[in-house]
């Protein structure tokens, strides 16, 4: 793709997706620009990532189940990845975080990883 229609694209990304001076290539540039313009394939698509492993602490072995999840969503007027991460300790331990990825990079990297079907 050329320069030109390169930055006519990345002005329809920046409308829903903070590129914060990312370098894309083309094919990531293409991905970005289906899913601003696109969003309604793309929405509430999820990822479950599930784990499970031991460890010791000080009082002992346990077992830590772990459940993240990945949302691709909209909140006002971005376009981002939402993550929530929770674990289960069988200590009776939790802990939770949830995380909103909105920059294009990060966006791009969780995508690949976790929602791109054709690679």
């Amino acid at each position: 793709m050329n320069k030109k229609e390169k930055d006519r694209k990345k002005e329809i990304i920046r409308k829903n997706i903070d590129l914060a001076n990312g370098r894309f290539k083309d094919d990531e540039i293409d991905v970005l620009v289906d899913i601003v313009t696109n969003f309604n394939n793309y929405i509430g698509q999820k990822k479950i990532i599930k784990s499970s492993h031991s460890g010791i602490s000080s009082e002992g072995k346990y077992i830590r189940n772990e459940e993240t999840t990945y949302t691709i969503k909209k909140t006002d007027s971005n376009i981002g990845i939402e993550e929530n991460y929770h674990y289960y300790d069988d200590d009776g331990q939790t802990g939770n975080y949830t995380k909103l990825h909105k920059t294009g990079r990060d966006i791009i990297n969780i995508y690949e990883k976790f929602f791109n079907t054709n690679k």
